[in-house]
């Protein structure tokens, strides 16, 4: 996930003195934000490569049964 980049001049109400904190307690504070949606993108990645997988899965069974059930036909028919 890239950082977003906000360009242009900040309004005297958008400083981060405005509340009252230190830039350096925003910087560490934006910072654990990044690094906890990371770890939240991260593992949305895993559970879509797994459903990937199952979809696979359930693709393969579909046609394997489709197949066996297209051979015993033919083998019930006699031809």
């Amino acid at each position: 996930m890239s950082r977003p980049n906000f360009s242009g001049r900040r309004r005297p109400s958008d400083s981060p003195e405005s509340d009252g904190c230190p830039p350096e307690i925003h910087s560490g504070a934006t910072e654990a934000l990044w690094q906890y949606l990371r770890r939240i993108e991260s593992g949305l990645d895993q559970i879509d490569a797994r459903i990937d997988r199952l979809y696979v899965a359930l693709g393969g069974g579909t046609v394997l049964l489709a197949a066996i059930g297209l051979i015993s036909a033919f083998v019930i028919r006699g031809g």
